[in-house]
């Protein structure tokens, strides 16, 4: 089963990476090894070296895609270090990344593993006590209207892709228009609204409705200022940033720096739009938590139907 948290063309969804989904390969091992080689090798059922992958990632601070920091804790349990996956747990429970239900709730071998360790209590009340003061932080009606937006985006892009795209992503407009005619009142209003004030799924919903903002691309510049502050300060997802900052870039008439815009260029055919240094993009895409470069175009492919340059 693949992972499809598939981030761009031409706007399609960045899809939550959950461990519903964690069970996906990437198209090759990248090196040096990325979150993509780990997330390979717990397909493998090799939890020692996920956990090894993503604990040196983890202390060298590169970023994981959304939900990775789960990873991390269900490796390191299911290679039977509780302790460790126990210390994870305590240091991420303030950075708003670590899917809270989703360590209570989901069933994986290693958070099975933790739920039944006599030391599981006693961590479950200082997750139950972080959930409550995230909680108290959050603005819950922008965050519903924002999902609220996000649902009607994506209900106009999946219409478009069904009908084959190309002109078909005029359908998408009017809703694209509305919600970046919205979220700029809401960001003059409030500011841009991070992790911390919107969850996790609302600050993605955010980011979304500029990414699809093609036709403001002064706005899309402006978020991308805001979002980069963010990110600095662990409020937004340094791949939303990269994604963004590649539209913003092509707008500018500037080569894309992260690689994840493409162009339809015909013939059922899907071409990289122009990018910074080649060869090291993918240690640049590797350093805000995207896959190589190779493996993201796989996935286009498959989502797609359409072959990928």
């Amino acid at each position: 089963m693949r992972s499809r948290w598939i981030r761009s063309y031409p706007a399609a969804r960045a899809a939550t990476l959950t461990f519903a989904l964690l069970l996906a390969t990437s198209t090759g091992a990248a090196e040096p090894p990325s979150f993509f080689t780990a997330l390979d090798q717990y397909g493998n059922n090799d939890y020692a070296a996920c956990s090894s992958i993503l604990s040196d990632l983890h202390r060298q601070g590169i970023p994981f895609p959304e939900g990775g920091e789960l990873l991390l804790v269900e490796c390191t349990a299911a290679a039977g270090d509780h302790a460790a996956a126990f210390a994870y747990i305590d240091a991420l429970l303030a950075s708003g990344r670590l899917p809270l239900d989703d360590l209570r709730t989901k069933e994986r071998p290693g958070l099975d593993a933790l739920r039944g360790d006599p030391a599981w209590p006693a961590v479950l009340k200082r997750v139950m006590a972080e959930e409550k003061k995230h909680a108290a932080l959050r603005d819950a009606p922008l965050r519903q209207a924002l999902l609220a937006r996000e649902a009607k985006d994506q209900a106009a892009q999946h219409a478009a892709i069904a009908a084959g795209g190309g002109d078909a992503w005029r359908q998408t407009t009017p809703v694209s228009e509305a919600n970046a005619t919205w979220l700029k009142a809401v960001i003059a209003e409030k500011g841009w609204p991070g992790m911390a004030r919107v969850g996790r799924d609302g600050a993605k919903a955010a980011w979304l409705i500029v990414q699809h903002a093609d036709h403001d691309p002064a706005f899309q510049a402006q978020a991308l200022a805001l979002m980069q502050k963010a990110s600095e300060a662990g409020d937004a997802d340094p791949a939303d940033m990269a994604l963004l900052t590649d539209r913003v870039l092509l707008a500018q008439g500037k080569p894309q720096r992260y690689g994840t815009q493409f162009a339809d260029a015909g013939h059922g055919v899907m071409e990289l739009r122009p990018t910074e240094d080649l060869t090291t993009l993918d240690a640049r895409r590797r350093a805000v938590g995207l896959q190589p470069l190779d493996a993201y175009k796989a996935m286009l492919a498959e989502m797609y139907g359409k072959q990928v340059k």
